[in-house]
């Protein structure tokens, strides 16, 4: 039986499209409205108009909502501020962040000014810590560190990690030698992603997407009820309250499992996407991907996962492989790495990639034999050309007219390489495959880093101009806290600014409005929830940001300072600035 609300939401759309109305028909009264804003609808006409009624969970009417208030309705008067369809987050790491946030310490350059207040900062902590205790600190992509000579003389006695990103760690020597790490300890094997970089001795000095004898005790773990209040922290602090409504997380069984229990309590933030990261143990001889004794698929299967299970709060996504590393180190190229695209250089650096062709063919058909999207990160043109030809394999395997495979990271670095490069695209645009950048990361090029020739930087306008409808995703594992705001991103997009005050390449800004397209409607598509999300239009889910002032009018140099005045999910008011 449906809902009452559901019913008159039914009649209210039959009515709307046969354009009759007549005083027999009593049109119900809103539990919600929205009046004398500024309503940035995202739909296929860029409508901007003054208000939105609310029935249930669901969008009533849009536009003159006068004849929808009654005695029992709540009205929200928006006094000129912008009201937007809530923001959609296509690529994140809730529970990474929610580890750095509280288990690593915060060593981002800026703030901090160089590689003395880096040591400063480390040693704040060791401090408070026990005598020998691991000190991780978290910095950003690119960003200025001590040398391997200052931490080794700072810190003697405790075991140092720190860490670019998720995919580089700067060790010293005493992590080296409690982990066994000198001069003997094996490279990854050839042409893999991962790989060392060595002090003068042989000591492994710095980890590059490899692996490492990392001991249980470096960091704290979560209990599950910890980790459930974590996560429930990161939702809340670092996306709700910055009016993302829906996160596209990237994260492992156990986090999946403590949403469902938040879910369970009414505790739940946001909405979530779960989209699970598989990764197969190479076995000679044996397609792990197929074999039930090795497949990641198997614990899936017999947890009875499959895609779209769930509901409009927790729901199966997709599936995530990695292919390849970050740009300037271990992302898999054709041409070797520019000697300043990176933290560090190596001569003739190709990269390396995760998996062969074949074995990608393979994990790419296991999953779409099960009907799953599947997002794979690759920030090479080369691992990029292998994503394409493992989709089109797998679309010969098992046709799909509709299967949204989509490429995390592509447009972050476009070489100007035109025959490959135009092929690239076209192979992108035939197979419909979806990019999923993360313009935030403009923000942490260097000024050395944005000399690299025949590279274009974060190429927005480049794909939009060529049709795609790339989906805005964050991407952060504490590299970045503060810019799960996507108004960072957009402000990133539009402005084409750097932290050290550059504009890099200003003929690939976007408008505001295509920087608003890749947090609501593009991100839905995306993540296959367009129906729901994306919009404000009637019959979707009362999801919205109020945010403080216009973006489409504000200064393009404040869109970043906007503040969200207010984050409405399901038709309730979720989170007011106070």
């Amino acid at each position: 039986m449906r809902r009452p609300a559901q019913s008159a939401l039914a009649g209210l759309a039959l009515l709307a499209t046969s354009g009759f109305c007549s005083a027999a028909f009593a049109a119900p009264k809103a539990d919600l409205v929205f009046v004398n804003g500024k309503v940035i609808t995202v739909d296929d006409k860029d409508t901007v108009t003054s208000g939105v009624a609310v029935v249930g969970n669901r969008i009533a009417a849009v536009g003159d909502v006068s004849a929808w208030r009654g005695p029992k309705t709540k009205v929200i008067d928006l006094k000129g501020r912008a009201l937007l369809p809530g923001f959609i987050d296509a690529h994140s790491h809730v529970s990474g962040m929610a580890n750095v946030e509280a288990h690593y310490i915060n060593i981002q350059v800026p703030p901090l000014k160089d590689g003395a207040a880096v040591i400063a900062r480390l040693k704040e902590a060791a401090a408070k810590l026990p005598p020998g205790a691991w000190l991780t600190g978290q910095g950003t992509y690119n960003q200025v560190m001590p040398t391997r000579a200052e931490i080794d003389a700072a810190f003697p006695d405790n075991p140092v990690d720190l860490q670019w990103s998720v995919h580089d760690h700067l060790i010293n020597h005493k992590a080296a030698a409690l982990m066994g790490m000198g001069k003997d300890f094996p490279d990854p094997p050839a042409g893999t992603t991962g790989r060392y970089e060595r002090t003068a001795d042989g000591e492994v000095a710095i980890i590059r997407d490899a692996p490492a004898p990392w001991p249980r005790d470096k960091s704290p773990e979560f209990t599950p009820t910890e980790l459930k209040e974590a996560l429930r922290y990161v939702l809340s602090d670092f996306y709700l309250k910055r009016g993302v409504t829906t996160v596209s997380d990237m994260s492992d069984m156990e986090s999946y499992k403590a949403y469902a229990q938040l879910k369970a309590e009414g505790r739940l933030p946001t909405r979530v996407r779960m989209n699970y990261m598989l990764r197969a143990k190479a076995v000679p001889g044996v397609n792990v991907m197929s074999d039930p004794a090795t497949s990641p698929f198997t614990p899936l299967r017999a947890a009875g996962l499959t895609p779209g299970k769930g509901d409009d709060w927790l729901r199966a996504g997709a599936i995530k492989y990695v292919l390849d590393g970050v740009w300037g180190t271990t992302a898999a190229v054709y041409k070797p790495v520019w000697n300043g695209s990176g933290t560090t250089w190596t001569p003739d650096n190709y990269g390396g990639a995760s998996m062969t062709q074949a074995q990608l063919n393979d994990a790419v058909i296991e999953a779409a034999k099960d009907g799953w999207q599947v997002q794979i990160h690759a920030n090479g043109d080369r691992a990029q050309d292998m994503v394409l030809s493992a989709y089109e394999t797998a679309q010969k395997a098992y046709p799909r007219p509709d299967p949204r495979y989509r490429i995390e990271h592509f447009g972050h670095f476009l070489v100007q390489d035109s025959e490959r490069t135009e092929t690239r695209l076209k192979r992108m645009k035939d197979d419909h495959v979806i990019p999923s950048p993360q313009p935030a990361f403009l923000w942490r090029l260097t000024d050395v880093n944005i000399k690299e020739p025949e590279v274009t930087f974060f190429a927005m306008k480049t794909l939009i101009d060529r049709g795609f409808h790339p989906a805005g995703g964050i991407d952060t594992i504490g590299t970045q806290n503060f810019a799960t705001y996507p108004m960072f991103s957009i402000a990133r997009a539009v402005n084409r600014d750097t932290k050290y005050g550059s504009v890099v390449q200003p003929e690939e800004a976007i408008s505001v409005m295509d920087g608003i397209r890749m947090f609501t409607t593009w991100a839905a598509y995306a993540n296959f929830l367009e129906k729901t999300q994306g919009s404000i239009e009637v019959g979707k889910l009362a999801d919205f940001a109020v945010l403080a002032q216009n973006p489409l009018t504000v200064p393009k140099a404040k869109l970043a300072d906007i503040p969200v005045d207010m984050t409405i999910i399901d038709g309730k008011v979720a989170y007011e600035r106070r």
